[in-house]
């Protein structure tokens, strides 16, 4: 395997048959799988084309252009089973899994960075590479990014991304402080205000 110099920023893999670098062409004859549904690259047409081309006197998006979720190119696909809600064997690590597996949004994101990361960085576009993330390592990195978040967040550091109410209230002999509640607050200046009234 060669490549060429770091300074050209590519790599070429001498190995590669012309036919399978075409992309347009092989996307016609290449049936849809999951994989290229997860990546972005399938709409209800099709392969969503690489060049884009929009009518000016259209004001809508086409839903040609609009990519559809990855179970929908699964549950349409010709040997497909019957899906029903209880037994929707899509979304049955929800049920079954004793421990929970990787956010459906965090997989669908790592999928679509890795699959454009592979685009933007070989000479053919990715298309040599389109099983590299394949679904065991892609929930392994799930799993990874779940846990490395979790560690640097810390047992409330989820708590940062939420606002309490503030309020200032006096405390005898500590000045001013802020508390979050207002619930609270207002009890304590209650009991302040009849602790007034008796030194008084």
């Amino acid at each position: 395997m060669t490549s060429k110099a770091f300074s050209q920023n590519t790599f070429i893999n001498p190995d590669i048959e012309e036919k399978s670098i075409e992309g347009d062409k092989v996307s016609r004859s290449r049936k849809p799988s999951v994989y290229d549904a997860v990546a972005g690259r399938i709409s209800a047409a099709g392969f969503i084309p690489r060049s884009v081309i929009v009518s000016t006197n259209r004001d809508t998006a086409s839903s040609s252009l609009s990519a559809v979720p990855p179970e929908a190119v699964l549950f349409r696909s010709k040997n497909a089973p019957t899906r029903y809600a209880e037994s929707d064997i899509y979304f049955a690590n929800e049920r079954d899994s004793p421990k929970g597996l990787p956010d459906s949004d965090l997989l669908k994101s790592l999928h679509t960075y890795a699959s454009d990361f592979y685009f933007r960085a070989t000479a053919e576009g990715g298309s040599i590479d389109w099983r590299s993330m394949d679904e065991t390592a892609l929930i392994g990195l799930g799993i990874l990014m779940e846990e490395a978040s979790r560690e640097i967040l810390g047992e409330t550091g989820d708590l940062t991304f939420t606002e309490g109410e503030e309020s200032n209230i006096n405390i005898p002999g500590c000045g001013r402080r802020t508390r979050t509640s207002s619930v609270e607050a207002s009890r304590y200046a209650k009991r302040r205000r009849i602790l007034d009234d008796h030194v008084n």
